[in-house]
């Protein structure tokens, strides 16, 4: 025989098993309730949920059944969801319910939640991927029945509210599973279109049934792909359907879809003659400031300093300018002193100047005759005076004392 285990190491270890079954996780069970209990205190539900063979006990906590939108009842036909574990210390084991629907619509409703839960996770819920609408949209598009009241709404308060706009309608189904590839093709049409700046899907009001197509996954994807911001407007304020979760925006109506999407153009209007006028004030007031602060400045004794010195800043250069005139107008007469000084030296020195006076030169062999060169009879010199240059032979030659030279 195995070792004796106490009656709570048991009770632990089935438990254990339970809570590690996937299939016992997340379940949903249909049943009559019965044994109906709820707790003054805790608030907690306690009940049997039943058929006609068994019975398994089932609790609710508070956290959970506030989120009801009805009180159960014995005898109630309901659909539980949640997970199956064990009560330790009763030995019993029990379901522990996170959400609960009358029977009938249950079925649908639990899908709906399942594939809420689904979608959530995969963050397509989150509001950081959900992009803003612009703040004036000349090109809606506008996914729904082309006879359907939904889309009259949406015009008239677009002619209301923003007249300069354009919509542009992709007629599409918007009741039974027969109208999803419609709905989904309409939004496609309009999110591969360059000029459409926003997406309206919309429906008018109806029963669940009706809309119920708008909780299609499908669509709920194809909405979610979109490049273009979406807005979903399906039915009244209370209806939700998987689209409003997806949309970047949820409008309640399609009347509040067009007011959400379209700006009033007579409170822009309104805006910008504020802005004129405050702008207009701003530049009057600042001017003015301007203008008295020039006025200050022109009258303070700081500025008239600044004057007197800019004067005799100003006369110190005239002054400066009248000496440096003189200074070059002496320069250039003494060198043009200098100039006619060095011209007469020039000129005094000039060989043709003496030449004039009556001397003449004496060149032998082309070269000009020298005192130490010798000359000799016979031979031939070139004697140049002033106006003449006379070709000669010596026909002798006279050694002269040196106190006869002149």
């Amino acid at each position: 025989m195995d070792k004796v285990i106490s009656v709570t190491s048991l009770n632990y270890y089935v438990k254990s098993l339970l809570e590690e079954d996937f299939n016992l996780a997340d379940i949903a069970v249909e049943g009559e309730i019965s044994n109906f209990v709820n707790h003054y205190k805790s608030g907690h539900y306690y009940l049997a949920l039943k058929d006609d063979k068994s019975l398994i006990k089932t609790v609710m906590f508070s956290a959970y059944n506030k989120k009801l939108s009805f009180v159960p009842e014995n005898g109630m036909k309901v659909i539980v969801r949640g997970r199956v574990s064990l009560y330790e210390r009763d030995g019993t084991y029990q379901l522990y319910a996170t959400d609960m629907f009358q029977s009938g619509i249950g079925l649908q409703h639990l899908a709906f939640e399942k594939l809420k839960e689904k979608l959530f996770k995969e963050g397509l819920f989150d509001e950081n991927r959900k992009k803003p609408l612009p703040p004036y949209p000349f090109t809606v598009g506008v996914a729904t029945s082309a006879t359907g009241a939904a889309l009259q709404d949406i015009i008239s308060v677009t002619q209301r509210r923003f007249p300069c706009a354009r919509l542009v309608v992709a007629p599409c189904g918007v009741q039974g599973d027969a109208s999803k590839q419609s709905i989904i093709k309409a939004i496609k049409r309009l999110d591969s279109m360059d000029e459409i700046e926003v997406i309206i899907i919309a429906r008018g009001g109806g029963s669940k049934e009706d809309m119920w197509v708008f909780n299609d996954e499908d669509i709920a994807r194809t909405a979610a792909a979109c490049r273009k911001p979406t807005v979903s407007a399906v039915g009244h304020e209370i209806d939700w359907t998987i689209l409003d979760y997806i949309c970047d925006r949820r409008a309640a109506t399609p009347t509040a879809a067009a007011e959400i999407v379209f700006p009033d153009a007579k409170t822009i209007q309104f805006q910008l003659l504020k802005h004129e006028e405050k702008l207009t004030r701003n530049v009057k007031d600042k001017a003015s400031r301007y203008a008295e602060n020039l006025e200050y400045i022109k009258n303070s004794r700081g500025f008239n300093n600044v004057k007197i010195l800019c004067q005799q800043s100003s006369d110190s250069l005239l002054a400066y300018r009248k000496n440096i005139n003189n200074a070059i107008k002496t320069k250039i007469d003494n060198e043009i002193k200098n100039l006619g000084y060095l011209s007469d030296k020039i000129e005094n020195n000039n060989p043709i100047a003496t030449l004039k006076k009556g001397y003449s030169l004496v060149f032998k062999n082309d070269q000009p005759l020298t005192a130490e060169q010798k000359v000799r009879k016979n031979d031939k010199i070139v004697v140049r005076t002033h106006m003449q240059e006379l070709s000669c032979t010596v026909d002798s030659t006279k050694t002269v004392r040196k106190q006869e030279t002149l």
